[in-house]
């Protein structure tokens, strides 16, 4: 796969830059050749001809946080096709990851009971020193069992059963979303 920066020429007289992820070509039914792009936009715009000195360093600014991304997507696929680890993020704090996604939640005023309660069974589950190394199928497993059987409302009963469905389901989009942000490197099943 190559992974190229492109510029692409808007109406407005700028440059809107995108990513182009070429896959190589096939021959169709018609015996002809149709290339296999994908392109992601980064909503990253250079003047076409810049006249003064502040369009000149915004161009070159913008143009080197593309270049940055490029290179970050260059090595997101590197190490997805090597199966190269990243090691410094398994060995990151989950319970801190997980209580960040929480806290989007707060912001974003969208369930954060739900996550916040969830949040503090995970707490009672495992140690507060569990990194995403130490995530993998025994864990999430592990948790679902704890969560099934052993999980208590503050009155002392078992969770209900839409109670645990609910807290598991926050837990599995955390997990989701660390797979997706690289701290997870292979997908786990649920």
């Amino acid at each position: 796969m190559k992974i190229n920066l492109k510029k692409k020429k808007l109406k407005s007289g700028k440059f809107s830059l995108y990513i182009e992820y070429y896959n190589g070509s096939s021959i169709d039914q018609n015996g002809l050749q149709k290339h296999n792009r994908e392109f992601e936009y980064l909503k990253l715009y250079l003047y076409q001809d810049p006249s003064s000195q502040k369009e000149k360093k915004e161009n070159k600014e913008t143009l080197e946080l593309a270049e940055n991304i490029l290179a970050i997507k260059r090595s997101d696929y590197i190490q997805g096709k090597y199966s190269i680890k990243n090691t410094k993020k398994g060995r990151l704090s989950f319970l801190t990851y997980f209580e960040s996604l929480m806290e989007e939640r707060l912001a974003q005023k969208n369930n954060y009971d739900n996550w916040d309660a969830a949040f503090k069974h995970l707490k009672r589950y495992c140690s507060p020193n569990i990194t995403f190394d130490d995530v993998d199928e025994d864990f999430i497993r592990g948790f679902k069992r704890f969560i099934e059987f052993e999980a208590l409302t503050k009155s002392k009963t078992l969770l209900s059963q839409n109670s645990k469905y609910t807290y598991f389901n926050k837990f599995k989009a955390a997990i989701r979303q660390a797979y997706e942000d690289g701290y997870i490197n292979n997908k786990v099943k649920f």
